[in-house]
């Protein structure tokens, strides 16, 4: 899978949120699993006492979605 090109911009820029950069180039499926564990890291670090838990579970879910099947398709 290729981030830079398989990915929307808007999946890209959630990505940078989190300080994990898209290059142009075949991402291996031990780097997309990577990203997957940055993005649930990220989420699972939100407070869920003001809903923040929540709001970032549904922002990432379809580019988790996304990435783990990629993951497994290799």
């Amino acid at each position: 899978m290729n981030l830079k090109v398989d990915l929307t911009k808007k999946q890209q820029n959630l990505l940078e949120q989190i300080d994990i950069v898209s290059e142009d180039r075949d991402y291996s499926p031990e780097e997309i699993k990577k990203c997957v564990n940055s993005i649930s890291e990220h989420i699972m670090n939100q407070s869920s006492k003001n809903g923040d838990l929540s709001n970032e579970m549904a922002k990432f879910n379809e580019l988790i979605n996304l990435l783990v099947r990629n993951e497994k398709n290799y």
